[in-house]
């Protein structure tokens, strides 16, 4: 159904519902305190030949989310969130025909069953970074034979836009989003947010404009759901369990976001760059970060050498390879951290 069918008074009531969503969402991400690394930088651990990799090929990867090391990491979030909901529904009590409840569950579906169950497999990639450049338990995960430490230059106005890189995919987006651990505070998190968007599906005038309406691609209830399972998923994409705490991470999360459209999508008709690579015997997918503007470096300001017994052979070679590729400037340090692995 076209909306100049509709009566306008029906139209009305299902743009102020989305329109609530929307507000909510705006004036969040615009008042919302924006991260801030301690020292204007964050780092990115790697090997020998992950190092190798970013600077001749001038790109970072992220990897799916569903392939890092903690490969449940998602899925912690979605717990969190279900748990959050189950609280919500059992304290915020609706009629069963409501279309406030009914959003409610099926979000629960969303987040739960076809999410834990891998019945809906949402493209998000993560690229992982650290508060410190010099960790012992990012040593111990990445520096097995020395490993590096890249510094890359994070402005703070660049958290949301502008990173210095890019996602190759033109249809994603990426933003930094520095990781939660408490869970405490992962589910007051979840829970303000429910508490805004969901009593914009109140009232049974407002479920029957979208009942009217059905899946009309600018006002329909669906495309009001999907906006609010996008504001959900950017949130839990930085959750963690607390065992994790120590690492300190900030990630770059890469997907195709509901709200903050890049690039022209033409209908899946342009083939999305995924790539994939080996490990641990398996196929693990990825996207390439590359720089924003044609022709320039990725934001590197230093290096650090990890702890090795060869701590000369793995820093002398180090200039001289940056420089080869047009890496200027860069300082080079390294850990004094006495360790063996």
């Amino acid at each position: 159904m076209r909306l100049d069918e509709c009566d306008k008074s029906v139209v009305k009531l299902a743009d102020e519902a989305y329109g609530k969503v929307l507000k909510f969402h705006h004036n969040r991400e615009i008042t919302a305190p924006k991260p801030k690394s301690p020292d204007g930088c964050l780092y990115h651990y790697t090997t020998a030949d992950g190092l190798k990799g970013i600077i001749e090929k001038n790109e970072l990867w992220a990897t799916s989310a569903y392939f890092l090391n903690d490969s449940a990491e998602i899925i912690y979030g979605c717990r969190v969130l279900k748990e959050a909901l189950d609280e919500w529904i059992a304290s915020n009590p609706r009629p069963e025909d409501s279309l406030t409840l009914g959003t409610a569950r099926q979000l629960q579906t969303a987040f739960g069953e076809h999410f834990l169950n891998m019945h809906v497999v949402q493209p998000i990639y993560l690229a992982c970074f650290c508060e410190e450049d010099n960790l012992l338990s990012q040593w111990r995960t990445y520096g097995q034979s020395g490993g590096y430490s890249l510094g890359l230059q994070v402005p703070a106005l660049d958290f949301l836009t502008g990173q210095g890189f890019k996602p190759e995919p033109c249809t994603y987006t990426s933003k930094w989003v520095k990781v939660e651990y408490d869970k405490k505070e992962q589910i007051r998190r979840c829970k303000e947010i429910l508490e805004a968007v969901l009593p914009a599906f109140d009232g049974s005038e407002t479920a029957q404009a979208f009942a009217v309406i059905g899946d009309h691609p600018l006002s329909g209830y669906s495309i009001v759901l999907r906006t609010v399972v996008d504001i959900l998923m950017e949130e839990i994409v930085g959750f963690k369990n607390e065992a994790f705490a120590v690492e300190k991470e900030w990630r770059v999360a890469v997907r195709q976001r509901e709200l903050t459209k890049q690039g022209t999508d033409d209908g899946g008709k342009t083939h999305t760059p995924v790539h994939f690579r080996s490990s641990r015997g398996a196929l693990v997918p990825y996207v390439k970060l590359i720089p924003t503007n044609p022709g320039e470096k990725l934001p590197i300001y230093c290096v650090r050498t990890g702890p090795t017994l060869e701590a000369n052979a793995a820093t002398l070679a180090l200039p001289l390879f940056l420089e080869t590729n047009g890496y200027r400037n860069v300082r080079i340090r390294r850990s004094e951290i006495s360790a063996r692995f």
